[in-house]
């Protein structure tokens, strides 16, 4: 079916609104907003989790051993926040600002290293980093099982034993940590200060030296190799990573193991005379890799050595010029500041920035769909990393996309409370006719087993389920649930369904039988089951949809002819569509969720039923990548005042 240009018109307007407007304001208040979101939002002691469950009541987030926060890699992303709040001290002490205005950067500076630092001291051994860490005591969400298991965590030594940290470090981990102190000791670390991030780069980067390249576990059984995998012989990016924290670390402390270090790097990996430099496209050890490099073209004064280092910076640029990435062209172009492509990048990167909301929480964008836009996409409709922005791909399409909802119920008492579950199997109740994402709440913890099926009683708090391995009923609105004893001749449970007008009749559909349980007494329900040839009929309103790669159709003549309807879909496409019983709403499941119309399909608004995570709980990325590339931009002059201070058209 072709879709009219006019519905395209429809669609744009839908995404539009969906997205919001944040992304109009200027850079400098953005800066400000998303800050404070970091602060509010992605806070454990400065540590940042860079991606973070928000509740859907709005309150506060949780950062204890009960919440769900990525701990996991959080002293990466504090690192890379870490180096952005340092450029932005440093361009705030140059530029003359308010004394009061640098002060609360310094502080700021400050606070994210000590959390960095932390996860160091946190384990009890010096050098030892913690992936990260969450406030008091008990399991953690990877304990848990929320997220894949992990049995790495442990209680925090001494005076910090109320933190729970993250083990099984990584490479990366210790290689963002240097980095990222690399560029706090120079810009922004001053009197105590500068002393304990000696220290804290000494402890980090000692811990491997010290140790033959290795990065001894807690159990001192396993370990993690600081170079990753290599040939012996050929220069590649998780080296680089090495060669830079062993300079960083003889930069700062001066002690000539450093040193001795970074020059056996050097000449086992030949590095001296490097002409260029060849590796994958890999967004995550190019963002390494370039903030590493902005560390040794500022401390490294060797020509030879720095000639090398721009052939690897060429190399890596190569893969990466046409991307957008703000981060990227904004160091790229610090150390490479005549490239002949320098006028592109710096508009794209600016575009980039201009189009960042400062609404961060995920959703689902489908640009496969939009002919309106090519890629670069403007950060308010591009897929986004899960979590950190710069380690991902802008020009991906599609991304985040909903779990689509399988069916809908509404009791007959009560048309405001909505049933619905999803492709997992997870089954949800609103009480709010889904005016609200925080009305819909998971009803599913006591059934055991994925919902298929799906119809509501007489009374708001009568459910019928067809499940994978049978059927129940929940006469508690959920709390409770019990197995209904449907006989098993038919094959699987495939569905449920009520009699119109006869709400005491319940049918449990197999493949390949129909039975029927016919209860006067609440205490009867599902007691006794008759074979039955046929279920009721299909309501009259189901044959009049049905859904579309371009939306929802609609026939007013029975199916002889129809109608798209997509106004309101903020993605225009619906894998399922439902008129339940005892409404006259029409639902529809789509890749940005759950969709309803008021009005027989023409018109179409948010269901607030958004299925990306566990449940449908919702996460908010965080702002540290805005901030990382915006302040660097400040510093080295590609965005200026009147630039930073102007609304987008």
């Amino acid at each position: 079916m072709r879709i009219m240009p006019v519905l395209w018109i429809v669609c744009l307007a839908a995404w539009c609104a969906h997205a919001g407007d944040s992304w109009k304001l200027p850079l400098e208040e953005k800066e400000r907003i998303l800050e404070r979101n970091n602060v509010e939002r992605h806070n454990i002691l400065g540590l940042y989790p860079s991606q973070v469950e928000v509740p859907l009541d709005g309150g506060p987030v949780d950062q204890s051993t009960r919440g769900n926060s990525n701990i996991a890699h959080a002293v990466c992303w504090t690192a890379n926040y870490l180096s952005g709040a340092s450029y932005r001290y440093a361009f705030l002490k140059k530029s003359g600002a308010p004394a009061e205005d640098i002060a609360k950067a310094k502080a700021r500076a400050d606070e994210l290293f000590e959390s960095i630092y932390r996860c160091q001291l946190v384990t009890g051994v010096r050098g030892l980093q913690a992936r990260g860490y969450a406030l008091g005591h008990g399991e953690s969400y990877e304990e848990r099982g929320i997220e894949r298991l992990n049995d790495s965590w442990q209680q925090g030594a001494g005076e910090y034993s109320n933190l729970r940290w993250r083990g099984s470090p990584s490479h990366h981990n210790y290689s963002a940590s240097a980095r990222g102190l690399g560029n706090y000791y120079d810009l922004a670390a001053e009197g105590v200060q500068k002393d304990r991030c000696r220290e804290a780069i000494d402890a980090l980067v000692g811990y491997w030296v010290d140790n033959d390249l290795k990065i001894w576990h807690i159990d001192r059984v396993h370990h993690t190799p600081i170079l990753g995998f290599h040939d012996g012989k050929t220069l590649n990016t998780r080296i680089l990573m090495a060669i830079s924290a062993a300079k960083i670390a003889h930069h700062a402390t001066g002690d000539p193991k450093y040193q001795a270090m970074y020059e056996r790097l050097i000449e086992k990996f030949h590095v001296r005379g490097l002409a260029s430099f060849k590796t994958e496209k890999d967004h995550d050890d190019a963002e390494h890799c370039l903030c590493h490099l902005e560390n040794l073209f500022r401390i490294e004064t060797d020509p030879e050595l720095l000639a090398a280092y721009r052939a690897v910076l060429e190399g890596i640029w190569a893969n990466h010029k046409d991307d957008a990435q703000s981060l990227f062209t904004y160091i790229y172009l610090s150390l490479a500041p005549n490239a002949p492509d320098r006028d592109k990048a710096l508009k794209e990167a600016l575009y980039t920035l201009q189009t960042y909301p400062t609404e961060t929480i995920f959703e689902p964008r489908m640009n496969s769909l939009r002919p309106d836009l090519k890629p670069p996409y403007p950060m308010y409709a591009a897929v986004w990393d899960n979590e950190y922005i710069w380690k991902g791909h802008l020009l991906n399409k599609d991304g985040w996309l909903s779990r689509i909802v399988m069916g809908v119920a509404v009791p007959a008492e009560d048309p405001v409370v909505l049933y619905a579950f999803d492709t997992n199997g997870d089954l949800y109740q609103s009480r709010d006719g889904a005016a609200t994402a925080a009305g819909w709440h998971p009803i599913d913890a006591g059934i055991g087993s994925p919902v298929r099926a799906l119809a509501a009683g007489p009374r708001v708090r009568w459910i019928y389920v067809a499940c994978d391995d049978g059927f129940r009923v929940s006469t508690t609105g959920g709390y409770t649930w019990r197995r209904l004893e449907v006989p098993e001749d038919g094959g699987k449970a495939v569905g449920v369904r009520i009699e119109p007008g006869e709400p005491n009749a319940l049918y449990a559909i197999r493949e390949k039988a129909i039975y029927r349980n016919v209860f006067a007494k609440e205490k009867d329900l599902g007691q006794t089951w008759e074979k039955v040839s046929k279920a009721p009929k299909i309501r009259e309103g189901e044959w009049r949809f049905k859904p579309d790669a371009g939306g929802v159709l609609k026939s007013d003549d029975g199916g002889k002819t129809w109608q798209l309807k997509a106004d309101g879909l903020s993605i225009p496409r619906a894998a399922t569509v439902f008129t339940p019983e005892n409404t006259d709403w029409v639902f529809a499941g789509t890749p940005a969720g759950l969709y309803l119309s008021k009005d027989g399909g023409e018109h179409w608004e948010d269901g607030h039923l958004v299925l990306q995570f566990i449940k449908n709980t919702r996460r908010d990325l965080g702002g540290a990548a805005f901030i990382d590339a915006y302040w660097r931009a400040r510093y080295h002059g590609f965005i200026d005042d009147a630039t930073a201070r102007a609304p987008m058209p």
